[in-house]
């Protein structure tokens, strides 16, 4: 038997079953976790959506977004299983904010649960805007108090400070915070979670990650793609707040923060605020750069005039005796000339070493490849050369836990291991800095500089770097 197959039966709500990120991420994660036999023989899955549709109908686009998403590999899908997975899904139209359509789905879930009490999970794939209103008709159709019911809110969390604020005080009014899982799918990569277990299990690799022996660390995340579908809701937040508040500020905190003793998730989310609460934008036009691909006013729905940044590239400090002084670089962007998401930890040289010399350097690739590098440089015979020592492993997942990052999340909110989940507080922290920065180029009044599409992004880039005597570390 799996050990680690749920054995309880469940009921899973999928909140906008009908939108982009339930058929391209949530019913390919399920068919996953079904044909790696993760699953109870007892499940339930319930679409829920304003449109109105017939179930058959819905089966049918479930069906065949795992097949879309085996399109480049068709002979890879078991259609027995995705028969027998389609044939549990059933859907449920309604509003998400009347309350008589959420007393109708708890109808229909008792009926087809045999109104039996068993773990249900909502899952909000849905805008922020409407969070409100489920939660609240959630908490208004409980059975009882203590009826286990989880929900599982995927990001954004609100939109600054205060509306997070606001957001996690509206929860507390109905559910305990136990039964909130914050969840944002970068933690739920492989290579994400190797950050953690790496420095946990390896005393060398720690060590060198030490703020006393680190000169800057640089967090990159390119894209090829545009903003492609998502260009509504992207031109209102710009990449600070699509990627950088979240996904890369939490990859940060994993780099920097002290190592708890224990892997629990409330040590690892002290750790973790006690990182990002502290971080430091120092405010000059000098710590920040912002892009824009030249086709994006192109793009279907972008206004002509938008300023919204598709590239962003930030000096950050964390204000931590520590880390004191030491820069950690941030850049991401779309429509770059690669897709690729990396970490680089610059070890600090010798004071007698040549300037000119290469510093070693640790390298986390977590996209496209998965892997950790470590670059010694080596001194040849009596010669000025230098070459590199290169050692290098992959942190791609092998045996049991190979699942996609959704699939491996939901899996967690199951089996109630908060690990790889946030808290409202380091959530808070994220919005304080982004607030802070977004406020200063507000302020400034800072205008993305335009980049040729498929470059690596605006040239002003390396002066942000060059403030400190170093340069991007590119992979090629």
């Amino acid at each position: 038997m799996n050990s680690y197959r749920i054995e309880k039966p469940f009921a899973l709500v999928i909140f906008g079953a009908s939108g982009d990120l339930a058929k391209l991420k949530l019913f390919p994660a399920l068919y996953s976790m079904v044909e790696q036999k993760r699953l109870p023989k007892e499940y339930y899955i319930v679409g829920y959506a304003r449109t109105k549709i017939e179930k058959e109908v819905f089966q049918k686009e479930f069906s065949d977004s795992i097949k879309n998403h085996f399109k480049k590999h068709p002979k890879d899908l078991n259609e027995k299983i995705l028969k027998d997975l389609t044939s549990r899904v059933s859907y449920v139209s309604g509003q998400y904010n009347k309350l008589e359509d959420f007393k109708n789905l708890r109808k229909y879930l008792s009926k087809i649960t045999s109104n039996k009490e068993i773990t249900t999970l909502a899952y909000f794939s849905v805008p922020p805007q409407v969070f409100q209103d489920i939660i609240e008709n959630l908490g208004e159709t409980k059975r009882h108090e203590n009826e286990d019911l989880r929900l599982i809110l995927e990001k954004p969390f609100g939109e600054d400070t205060e509306s997070a604020r606001e957001l996690f005080h509206f929860v507390a009014r109905y559910f305990k915070e136990e039964n909130v899982y914050l969840l944002d799918h970068y933690l739920g990569k492989g290579a994400v979670q190797s950050l953690l277990h790496l420095r946990h299990s390896n005393r060398l690799i720690n060590m060198m990650m030490k703020g006393p022996e680190v000169s800057n660390i640089q967090i990159t995340a390119f894209e090829k793609i545009g903003v492609t579908t998502r260009a509504g809701y992207f031109d209102q937040v710009g990449t600070i707040k699509d990627m950088v508040q979240s996904h890369l500020l939490q990859i940060l905190a994993l780099i920097t923060m002290s190592i708890p003793i224990t892997e629990n998730a409330a040590s690892l989310h002290r750790e973790k605020y006690s990182i990002l609460s502290a971080l430091k934008f120092i405010e000059s036009k000098k710590n920040i750069v912002l892009g824009q691909y030249e086709s994006y006013i192109e793009e279907k729905d972008i206004p002509k005039n938008s300023k919204t940044e598709t590239f962003s590239a930030m000096r950050l400090f964390i204000d931590r005796e520590s880390w004191y002084k030491t820069p950690i670089y941030i850049r991401t962007g779309k429509k770059l000339h690669e897709k690729h998401t990396y970490v680089v930890v610059e070890l600090k040289k010798f004071a007698f070493q040549p300037k000119e010399e290469e510093p070693n350097r640790l390298i986390f690739e977590l996209q496209p490849e998965e892997r950790i590098n470590i670059r010694l440089v080596n001194k040849q015979g009596q010669t000025s050369h230098y070459q590199e020592i290169t050692t290098s492993d992959t942190l791609s997942c092998t045996g049991d836990d190979c699942l996609p990052e959704h699939a491996m999340l939901l899996l967690d909110v199951i089996r109630k291991r908060r690990l790889h989940f946030l808290s409202f507080e380091e959530i808070i922290a994220t919005w304080e800095i982004t607030d802070t920065i977004l406020a200063f180029i507000e302020k400034s009044k800072l205008k993305p500089e335009k980049y040729v599409d498929f470059s690596p992004g605006p040239e002003s880039q390396d002066q942000l770097t060059s403030i400190d005597d170093f340069k991007w570390f590119d992979i090629h």
